[in-house]
């Protein structure tokens, strides 16, 4: 019998026991205890801990077990109450805050040694002189090359106090010779706006990742900049936005509702709700709107598209979203570990539950749609006016106005075959590094606007028999093949910005945004 299978019964008595002591341990400070009551669960949880440390037939790290108790019994109650063990504290707060301080690299672990893909831009290395393609050998005299190098040690040997310095060497492929820099570590900030640019002449797209105490200063920031460069349209792109700060959802979505107007609405399990509202002047009050959501688009995105949505402030594109509409609050352990445990559930405008249905919840909870199974009933596309929409509407997650169905031409299959044949992100990274000096030829626009996916590109990719076959392909398929390799190269070259811009081309989401952008002149 596996160790994990061993283990597995003292993690299933643990959960049970340590769920009778949630009160005395996570210190909600409404709570009481009666002191006899209180010892008693203090001695017998004490006592199994004991029991587990010295009489336990292997030796077991026991910290670490009540961690993963802590987390199972949490997830019990539903998929979003979570752990968060006292040294992940850090990274999650980094998360929320949107920044974190080092040496404001993106980097990838290639050939077992560490190359530099992009830098944060006003970023330490930025102004230090490092450049992409650039490969860190030591940080003072940590190695970082090698087989025991990991994505661990490279975060743990760079990151740092602010102000405190490091000094790296390098070596610089682009011109053979290595060099040494001293860096200050500094805040780098983690941009939540990934990229903000003009699809065309009248009609801006700004593609949002997170929901962070910044967000909504890095949005207002980047509508200002497309209005000022012709946008009279906004599609706001929160595809794969997993959600974040609550208050952000609140601020974002004020930038696009008149004074007065809810956004959403809280109510806890004594029924008592909580409303919010917008309450300034926004930014984008007026222009045309559209929201692009997937599935991957969850809790803080479903509550921005919910919210223009009700108001019809905006026009909703893409597929049904991931369906979480419960609220987290976050309690602070005595041990500097973190609680996320849902009080309450959250509401749409008009009433709409986003949360879907939990009660039969397994990990496929996160993996599937929202009827649990890999393939739902949403590809039928309704009128937003009729009664079957607005049923619809009611079954959890936030569902379009206008669908975005599955690719019927083959390009999705034929780039899913090929990237199970090769890694697409490295081998763009390795055109890219091998091909410098040539792509230092082209400014973004230009690349964007112009250069091409060839044979030889093909051939660098996946070889000569796959190229070959690539080839002779349906035409359509190879056209969407090309643009998402050119994508990835111009990611690996200029940045998420590029990659957007390239991708937008063929998206089909942003086609049928636009395609509704039209039919509202």
């Amino acid at each position: 019998m596996s160790k994990g299978k061993q283990l597995f019964p003292i993690l299933l008595g643990l959960a049970v026991i340590f769920g009778i002591f949630l009160g005395h341990f996570f210190d909600f400070p409404h709570q009481t205890v009666a002191l006899s009551e209180k010892s008693e669960r203090e001695q017998k949880l004490r006592q199994i801990i004991d029991y587990i440390d010295y009489e336990y037939v292997d030796q077991v790290n026991t910290d670490s077990l009540l961690d993963q108790t802590i987390s199972e019994l949490l997830h019990h109650l539903d998929p979003h109450s979570t752990y968060i063990p006292e040294d992940q504290v850090s990274a999650n707060e980094e998360s929320i805050r949107g920044s974190f301080v080092g040496i404001g690299i993106e980097f990838k672990i290639y050939k077992d040694s560490l190359a530099v893909v992009q830098l944060m831009p006003n970023g330490p290395s930025e102004k230090a002189g490092i450049k992409p393609g650039d490969r860190i050998l030591l940080a003072d005299t940590v190695s970082l090359f090698g087989k025991q190098l990991s994505s661990e040690l490279v975060v743990k040997t760079l990151k740092g106090p602010d102000g405190s310095r490091v000094k790296l060497k390098l070596y610089r492929p682009s011109e053979d010779r290595e060099l040494s820099i001293s860096i200050k570590r500094g805040e780098v900030d983690l941009n939540s706006v990934s990229s903000a640019f003009l699809l065309n002449d009248s009609t801006g797209l700004i593609k949002l990742n997170k929901f962070t105490a910044r967000s909504s200063k890095e949005l207002n920031n980047a509508l200002r900049d497309l209005q000022n460069n012709g946008a009279k349209s906004i599609v706001l792109d929160l595809r794969d936005n997993p959600g974040g700060l609550l208050s952000a959802a609140e601020d974002i979505s004020d930038e696009f509702l008149s004074k007065g107007k809810m956004i959403v609405f809280t109510k806890n399990r004594d029924g008592q709700v909580e409303e919010i509202y917008a309450n300034s002047r926004g930014l984008f009050e007026k222009g045309k709107l559209v929201v692009l959501i997937n599935r991957g688009s969850a809790s803080a995105s479903e509550i921005v598209a919910g919210a223009l949505q009700d108001h019809e402030r905006a026009v909703i594109v893409g597929k049904r979203s991931f369906g979480k509409g419960l609220v987290q609050e976050e309690i602070t352990l005595k041990d500097g570990s973190r609680m996320r445990l849902t009080t309450q559930r959250y509401y749409t405008p008009n009433g709409r539950s986003i949360q879907r249905d939990y009660d039969t919840y397994n990990e496929s909870f996160y993996f599937h749609g929202n009827t649990g199974s890999l393939k739902d009933d949403d590809s039928t596309v309704l009128m937003p006016d009729s009664a079957e929409f607005k049923g619809k509407r009611n079954q959890g997650g936030i569902l379009p106005d206008r669908e975005v169905g599955y690719d019927t031409t083959g390009a999705t299959r034929l780039l899913y075959h090929l990237a199970m044949t090769v890694n697409l992100d490295e081998s763009a990274f390795k055109f890219v590094d091998e091909n410098r000096l040539e792509l230092a030829k082209w400014t973004e626009d230009s690349f964007v606007n112009n250069w091409q996916v060839d044979s030889l590109v093909y051939r660098q990719f996946f070889g000569e028999p796959i190229a070959q076959r690539i080839e002779e392909a349906d035409s359509l398929q190879v056209i969407t093949l090309a643009n998402r390799l050119k994508a990835f190269i111009a990611y690996n070259r200029f940045g998420n910005t590029a990659y957007q811009k390239v991708y937008a081309k063929d998206d089909a989401y942003i086609l049928e945004a636009l395609e509704a952008l039209k039919e509202e002149e």
